[in-house]
């Protein structure tokens, strides 16, 4: 199945800041993740179809997958 990937911020050292990826069907966030081989889970926030989604959570078809670091500021 495919998913799109957008990186952003610090994680465009992984890829393009979009693509178009081929990933097995039943796949999770954290598959998805290995596959980019980003390894940081601590400070990271990935969203599913602009949903704030867990390592866990199953991908689907055409799903677009939004991967960036928190922002902080005052």
């Amino acid at each position: 199945m495919k998913v799109k990937v957008k990186l952003y911020g610090d994680y465009l050292r992984y890829g393009a800041d979009e693509n178009l990826l081929e990933v097995e069907e039943n796949s999770s966030v954290n598959d998805l993740l290995n596959k980019l081989q980003i390894s940081e889970r601590h400070y990271i926030i990935v969203l599913v179809n602009m949903k704030r989604v867990w390592f866990e959570e199953k991908l689907k078809d055409n799903d677009t997958v939004s991967i960036f670091s928190p922002v902080g500021g005052g």
